[in-house]
């Protein structure tokens, strides 16, 4: 039954399979239009998946459009939350967004009323878009649950249909997954619960196009026969041609007549389908047109090869890149409103003077780990994103050239943080140092289990790349935006922390934890941040440095000094700032306000290892100045509580004033990454505001 009018039960169109393969075009050019215009994204499944979800939303499904909350209404769950880009594209399409304004954070705005529903898409990842960077089930209709982290959707939909069973409910849920999210073991445990419960109101449908980050799903972590594995679970499976419209619907009407146990249909498709220069290419995983606008590998190319440059003209795709332009503008103006003003410009780079070199904290980890690689007793551990956190570094220590021995010593786990965990314990039980790695979401969240049982229960030396730690991860937005790890480790027993504040740091960092015979997690960041070290600023681990500011120079690294906490000496500073990662340069940055602006002393602590914390430098900060402000890129008391609690400890013999500076008990979004560091409140303006605050100024 095509879309319903859920009040009379009849039809609200009807589709013919020519429609239905028109439509599944239309979603290709949003999807494409929305991935330029946001500059990121993921081409290669949205491409594949966009025939089936053409057929299960404008012709299979019961839904309705107008009622999206309709209790009749078939359910969806995309597991492979990837894939938004062809959600929001194909829910534009089906009407859900037709009565719906452009907003901002919820916020109609009057300039752009006369924007239509289904062109609203094209805002994909812009900050204050509900079109977050993964599916955000709060801010769109039609968006059954939040997604982004793979392998948890299968399960959902598994407790949904019980529900339905439970309660004697007819409609049917559907769930989406991608072939390389197979290798999550949630899923098999999902897979077994749903042949068990004899769950035939429950379809589950896997876009197995064969690629994923790393490359062919067969030399990652290979998952084939899926079709011989559901059936061994108890499924009943039925194989389908994901691009022809006829099969994919007579799929689904086979699986719904399926009774007594869940079905699969596995749909055999092409990652990048419809467009030349993207099908089958495992670098179009999650990348826009690599040409922009035009030439070989561009939007236009890509909508001449999907066929619909009739209808999307050229004024029509300038009219849409126009409006997300204008719109993205909008937001940046508001996170620049978001930043407290003093009485000159101190952003970075923007005046004369203090320039900071910017680089991304993950390409410190990039240097380490390639150095390390030499070492035949350390092994790494890939996780499907192994360039994106540079963990390749370690087979390709030059950045091209594989190396033969190392790529021996480096082992593809898969989508597998769990397993991964668990094999890295392995080799550290057979004297090896094995680094793991993925997105600090789930590689110090989804496997904490096995971190705190397995491997430091055992006191095992397993190395965690935490990569893409904090708010600017940007916009793939909350699913990816890890603000909870140094809470998550630090409650560990026995766990070292390291959280650098630059890339220079980040290296060293790397180093030392391969050589300190603990379970280490390195917490470092994807976006290019300040440096503030220099190859010999000091490093020791479990003890701070503390930086000074000793006036403006051309290069803002050679503004301050740095020593080690154990040999400063107090200099009557006015406060101190107590930071770590990223933090770092903006509390030195906040520092330069508060001299240059107010005659400010301020002492800034880089307290790059989190755990075991330096107390004597915490307590003596505290101490000389008595006004202490903690700032971490994370949910606020992170960190900072780990300092409140050792200040409370110190006995100190003097009142105290303390304030924290981060996220405020509140999931990211997405948005450009330093539109985010602003909204946030994560700037050396935030801090210097704070300073001022506590300082009764």
């Amino acid at each position: 039954m095509p879309l319903l009018n859920s009040q009379t039960g009849e039809p609200r169109r009807r589709l013919s399979v020519a429609d239905l393969e028109g439509a599944a075009q239309e979603i290709r050019a949003l999807v494409m239009i929305a991935l330029h215009a946001a500059g990121s994204g993921h081409t290669g499944g949205t491409m594949s998946i966009a025939d089936i979800a053409a057929a299960l939303y404008l012709q299979h499904m019961n839904h309705d459009p107008l009622d999206p909350s309709w209790e009749g209404r078939d359910r969806v769950y995309w597991s492979a939350g990837h894939k938004a880009p062809a959600i929001y594209a194909t829910l534009g399409v089906a009407g859900y967004f037709d009565d719906m304004s452009v907003t901002w954070h919820g916020e109609p705005i009057a300039q752009f009323a006369d924007i239509p529903g289904r062109e609203q898409c094209v805002l994909l990842r812009k900050l204050g878009s509900p079109f977050e960077g993964h599916p955000n089930c709060h801010k769109l209709p039609g968006i059954e649950v939040s997604s982004g982290s793979l392998g948890q959707g299968l399960g959902v939909a598994c407790g949904a249909a019980l529900d339905a069973k439970l309660r004697d409910r007819g409609h049917r849920c559907f769930c989406i997954m991608g072939d390389g999210e197979q290798q999550e073991g949630s899923i098999w445990e999902a897979a077994m619960f749903a042949s068990h419960h004899a769950l035939d109101n429950l379809v589950a449908i896997i876009d197995d196009n064969g690629l994923q980050i790393d490359g062919p799903t067969a030399e990652i972590c290979d998952v084939q026969s899926l079709a011989s594995k559901y059936e061994a679970f108890g499924w009943q499976v039925f194989e389908i041609d994901g691009h022809d419209m006829g099969d994919i619907l007579a799929g689904l009407e086979r699986a719904d007549a399926v009774h007594g146990r869940p079905a699969l249909i596995l749909a055999n498709t092409i990652k990048g389908k419809c467009v030349d220069f993207a099908e089958n290419v495992v670098g179009y995983h999650g990348v826009p047109p690599k040409d922009g606008r035009s030439g070989e590998e561009s939007l236009d190319r890509a909508l001449e090869c999907i066929g619909v440059t009739d209808i999307f003209s050229t004024e029509r795709v300038d009219e849409l890149l126009a409006f997300a332009e204008e719109y993205g503008r909008f937001g940046t103006q508001k996170a620049d409103e978001a930043v407290p003003k003093f009485g000159r410009n101190w952003w970075w780079n923007e005046g004369e003077g203090m320039a900071a070199t910017m680089d991304a904290t993950r390409n410190g980890f990039g240097i380490g780990i390639g150095e390390l690689g030499a070492d035949e007793r350390v092994v790494a551990h890939g996780a499907d994103i192994t360039d994106s956190i540079r963990m390749d570094r370690f087979y390709q220590p030059d950045g091209k050239n594989e190396d033969p021995d190392r790529m021996r010593r480096f082992i593809s786990c898969g989508i597998a943080e769990a397993n991964m965990t668990s094999v890295a314990a392995g080799f550290a039980l057979e004297d090896r140092i094995p680094f793991i790695g993925s997105y600090g979401v789930f590689v110090t969240g989804r496997n904490w289990d096995q971190l705190r049982t397995t491997v430091a229960y055992s006191n095992l030396p397993v190395k965690i790349a935490d990569a893409h730690g904090g708010i600017s991860v940007g916009p793939d937005g909350a699913t990816h935006q890890a603000l909870e790890e140094i809470s998550l480790i630090t409650a560990i027993p026995g766990f070292v922390m390291y959280v650098p504040c630059d890339s220079i740091e980040t290296a060293k960092a790397t180093r030392a934890a391969a050589v300190n015979g603990s379970p280490t997690v390195i917490r470092f960041a994807r976006e290019a941040t300040p440096v503030a070290t220099k190859d010999e600023t000091p490093f020791e681990p479990g003890v701070a440095n503390v930086i000074r500011y000793r006036g403006a120079a051309e290069q803002f690294v050679d503004a301050f000094e740095t020593v080690l906490s154990s040999d400063y000496t107090s200099e009557d500073e006015d406060l101190a700032i107590i930071a770590c990662g990223p933090m770092v340069p903006e509390a030195m940055r906040a520092a330069v306000i508060l001299k240059e602006e107010f005659s400010v002393e301020t002492r800034v602590v880089n307290l790059h290892t989190v755990k075991p914390i330096d107390r004597a430098a915490v307590i003596a900060a505290a101490a000389d100045t008595g006004v202490v402000i903690t700032a971490e890129e994370h949910q606020v008391g992170g960190m900072g509580n780990r300092v409140a609690g050792v200040i409370c400890e110190g006995d100190l013999d003097r009142s105290l004033k303390l304030a924290m500076v981060g996220v405020q008990d509140r999931f990211g979004e997405s948005g450009e990454p330093w539109e985010l560091v602003k909204l946030f409140g994560l700037t050396g303006e935030h801090i210097a505001q704070k300073a001022r605050e506590l300082l009764g100024d």
